[in-house]
């Protein structure tokens, strides 16, 4: 009876000892990338408040629409600028393919900076009295609007990564993060 039980005690130690084991290892192996993913996702947070401070635009006053809509696109600028220096500085993920994870996410952050820059420069340009220019320029700040709107963020191109979508859905920023 005696050596039942020491049998089945031991049997139970190298049971707990080794789902502990595995445990212990699969949170050291994605601890690295989910606290990459943290700090990632606490830039992106940071970036996307700027980002929600949309302009007061009064349409029966074009200059003042313009000029708002003007500052407002270079705050944007600003943003993702900061967003993308604040990515950059996390370096590649550490998880297989990480910098070219990272590569497509700023490539897609950069086009939607470019579009923005590009936006803002045509509506300071444009003469609001010159109604076929200023409108154009209008169109394309909601062009640039619009894909600010439709991108899901940086996030989406990282988590298309399998081992950095677990780590961002393990990661404590990036819960609750639209866009994450």
């Amino acid at each position: 009876m005696r050596q039942r039980f020491l049998a089945g005690a031991l049997a139970l130690a190298f049971l707990v000892a080794g789902c502990g084991g595995q445990a212990k290892n699969a949170q050291e192996e994605n601890g690295p990338a989910i606290t990459w993913s943290d700090h990632v996702c606490e830039v992106v947070r940071a970036g996307g408040v700027s980002l929600s401070q949309l302009p007061a635009v009064d349409p029966s006053a074009p200059a003042k629409a313009k000029d708002s809509l003007v500052v407002y696109l270079g705050s944007l600028s600003d943003a993702l600028t900061r967003l993308s220096a604040g990515i950059t500085k996390e370096g590649a993920p550490p998880v297989n393919d990480g910098q070219a994870t990272l590569d497509r996410a700023m490539t897609t952050l950069n086009a939607t900076k470019s579009s923005v820059d590009t936006a803002k420069t045509k509506l300071a340009t444009a003469a609001v009295t010159d109604q076929a220019t200023f409108e154009a320029a209008v169109s394309d700040a909601s062009t640039a609007f619009a894909k600010l709107g439709s991108t899901e963020g940086p996030t989406k191109d990282l988590k298309d990564n399998p081992e950095l979508a677990k780590a961002f859905g393990k990661a404590p920023n990036c819960r609750n993060l639209d866009g994450a």
